[in-house]
Order: C-alpha cells, then sequence, then structure tokens
C-alpha cells in the first residue's frame, strides 16, 4: 500500500528551473492550427510565456487528461497567462491523428510525422504517455511532473507554472 507521500505528486518545481533544454528545436519550423492551418511557430508563439508540451497517442487512455486541458486554457484565456499547449503526437497513422487530435482542445500541435516530435520526445526523456512537460519559452523546464500536477491542483496549477515566468 502506498503511503499518503506517494499518492500526492509533488508541486516543488524550482529543482526543475536550472535545467534548459534547446528551445531552437522549434524556430524557423511550423505547427498545426485546429483548423488546418500550418503556420511559424515564431509567429504563433510570439507573445506566450510558457508552453506545455502534451506527448500523447490516440493509443494511450488520456480523456481525463484532455477534459483538464480544455478546462486549463480556458483558465489561462481567463487570466491571461500566456501559456500555449502543443500537442505533440506517437501516432502512427495520420488519420488516427487528424481523428484523436480533433476531439481535443483549441489548441495546436505538431504535424504528423514531423521530425520535431521525435527530437522532442528525445529531449524530455517520454518512455510513457501521457505525458506533459511545462517549460518558459526560453528553454527553461518548469516542470516534468505537468499532468501528475494538474490532476492534484486542477486549474490552480496555472499559479504555481505562472510564479516562474519572471524568474
Amino acid at each position: 500500500m502506498k503511503d499518503a507521500e506517494d499518492s500526492v505528486p509533488s508541486v516543488n518545481t524550482a529543482k526543475y528551473l536550472d535545467e534548459k533544454v534547446n528551445i531552437e528545436t522549434l524556430v524557423g519550423k511550423h505547427i498545426l492550427t485546429k483548423d488546418g492551418q500550418v503556420i511559424s511557430v515564431c509567429r504563433h508563439f510570439k507573445a506566450k510565456k510558457i508552453l506545455i508540451y502534451f506527448f500523447s497517442a490516440a493509443w494511450a487512455p488520456a480523456i481525463d487528461v484532455i477534459a483538464r486541458l480544455k478546462s486549463l486554457y480556458v483558465e489561462n484565456l481567463n487570466r491571461n497567462t500566456r501559456m500555449e499547449i502543443i500537442f505533440v503526437s506517437s501516432d502512427t497513422d495520420e488519420s488516427t491523428f487528424n481523428q484523436y487530435f480533433a476531439e481535443q482542445g483549441p489548441w495546436c500541435a505538431i504535424p504528423f510525422r514531423s521530425a520535431i516530435c521525435d527530437e522532442l520526445r528525445w529531449m524530455y526523456g517520454i518512455t510513457c504517455l501521457p505525458q506533459i512537460i511545462v517549460i518558459r519559452t526560453d528553454g527553461t523546464v518548469i516542470t516534468r511532473k505537468g499532468k501528475d500536477e494538474l490532476e492534484s491542483l486542477g486549474n490552480n496549477v496555472i499559479v504555481c507554472w505562472a510564479e516562474y515566468i519572471q524568474q
């Protein structure tokens, strides 16, 4: 049996602030919008302060995570915290990718079969799905436990993540 400490995810993200991942992976690249447009990453994220990478695939159960992310997305807009969610797919079939992406919130995705997906999975050590990695736009990792923190704090996780914008 797990004790109480094991069941409550840690939200102390300060230990990650010294860890920086090269954000250049996205520079000069493109993302897919919900309406099917392919646009420049730099243009779309110019005013953003925090990026939330949502690593998932249609075959990985994430219905509850998607529901929480949708709610977080709305809360983000209401608070103007300048966060953006990016879906990073591990799907191997384009029609499955398109269907799964359509079921998600109004955020963007790395295009299907883009090499960027593999680079991001490697950079962040993604070995199981779904996962959420939260970073500042300068590449500083805020947390690698975004999914656990979102589950434990709900939309209040915005407060924890947003406090690292100014650091």
